[in-house]
């Protein structure tokens, strides 16, 4: 079961990284579209590993552009990853005849309703 657990964690954090990257990447994209119609020579500021520097358009848009690349294929090669995880879990779930809570959850909550529309064995008869 351990093994299991660590498979879904590992799952979830590939999911988690996705998200995060995908965040960055619309946020670069923001950045890309607002700036890419300005002049040139205009001065922008951009922050570099906590420090906020001076720069020129010209000299930041390649730079947030190639950022951009690079994001989207991080976003392209985690996918696939997480994708190969996902189908190992899934098949050791099947190997082991492993249910989510959820599922079992469903199962326990179908059998109680059959139960309670299921007559039940036991009348309440009067005797005479």
């Amino acid at each position: 079961m351990a093994t299991y657990e660590s498979m879904k964690s590992e799952v979830r954090q590939y999911m988690l990284k996705i998200q995060e990257l995908d965040a960055d990447r619309n946020e670069h994209s923001l950045v890309v579209n607002t700036i890419k119609d300005l002049d040139p020579n205009r001065r922008c500021f951009r922050l570099i590993g906590g420090v906020l520097v001076e720069r020129t358009i010209k000299e930041v848009l390649p730079a947030v552009k190639k950022n951009l690349e690079g994001i989207h294929s991080m976003i392209q090669k985690l996918t696939e990853v997480l994708k190969k995880k996902q189908e190992e879990l899934d098949a050791y779930q099947e190997k082991y005849d492993i249910k989510p809570a959820r599922q079992l959850d469903q199962r326990v909550k179908a059998a109680e309703q059959r139960e309670r529309k299921a007559p039940s064995a036991k009348s309440g008869g009067v005797l005479a």
